[in-house]
């Protein structure tokens, strides 16, 4: 069996006139929320930090170049504790649709057991929604992660209408749950 997790982006910032779509970073919401859903994450699925390992932990994080990814890609890395190289840019993940998100997770080292996809909308959404076997995800908010299990032991295999949902975390769910904890990680007024 594989795990993958997929995450959107977190909050990108809008500030710079002029700036490249590729070039635009985390505004500050995308700077709470990214270390806090990877947080979540490790804590609640991983084991990091004396808790019960659910989900065996990522090995790699494979990310779109822009500017937003690379720097969720990096909060995320961090939480998980993974050593900076296993953290690998992926241009044909930007603003990638779904077939070519497959194609990426089809080519997978096949050492890996959970790999992590960090990318953008809308074909993050299409991707989950179309490998899914069952279960269906409402929407994808900027650093949502869908978390599922793949029926196979190669990477290669991996196709549509097969994986199994594990979990589906977004800031906001974090935030109405544990305020305390993750306050300012979402715009609790907006779907994103």
């Amino acid at each position: 069996m594989k795990y993958l997790t997929i995450i959107r982006h977190a909050k990108s910032s809008w500030d710079t006139p002029g700036l490249s779509d590729h070039d635009r970073s985390l505004n500050k919401r995308g700077n709470l929320a990214a270390p806090a859903v990877g947080r979540f994450l490790a804590t609640t699925y991983f084991g990091k930090g004396g808790g019960a390992q659910i989900v065996v932990p990522p090995d790699q994080i494979i990310a779109s170049t822009a500017t937003r990814a690379t720097s969720t890609a990096e909060h995320l890395r961090a939480a998980f504790g993974l050593e900076r190289e296993r953290v690998l840019l992926a241009s044909r993940l930007y603003l990638a649709e779904k077939q070519v998100i497959l194609d990426v997770v089809r080519g997978l080292d096949e050492n890996l057991v959970h790999g992590v996809i960090v990318g953008h909308n809308p074909g993050m959404h299409d991707f989950c929604d179309s490998i899914l076997s069952r279960a269906s995800i409402p929407k994808m908010p900027t650093c949502a992660a869908v978390m599922i299990s793949l029926p196979h032991a190669y990477w290669g295999l991996a196709d549509w209408g097969e994986a199994q949902l594990l979990a589906y975390v977004t800031p906001k769910a974090l935030e109405r749950r544990f305020p305390s904890d993750y306050a300012g990680i979402s715009s609790l007024g907006d779907d994103d």
